[in-house]
């Protein structure tokens, strides 16, 4: 296994760590708790690419992070999320 297959595999760990602490902290702080969701997407984003997941992996963690980047964005205008 390349070096860069070997580090993508692991960093399925960080992307768990992220996004159990984003789950805690959004009820406390909205903002931390999505950027931390925002990071993980792109993560995981990026590694489906790298590992040539299937393209049902790529549309689901696209899917998430457009979720992620909209809901942070709503927030933000003021919108209906509380």
């Amino acid at each position: 296994m390349k070096t860069i297959e070997k580090v993508f595999e692991t960093l399925n760990y960080l992307i768990l760590i992220l996004v159990l602490v984003g789950q805690g902290t959004v009820g406390c702080s909205f903002y931390i708790g999505q950027i931390l969701f925002l990071i993980a997407n792109a993560l995981s984003v990026t590694r489906c690419w790298v590992l040539k997941r299937p393209c049902a992996d790529k549309v689901r963690d696209c899917a998430c992070l457009a979720v992620t980047i909209g809901l942070i964005s709503i927030k933000y205008l003021g919108g209906i999320v509380s």
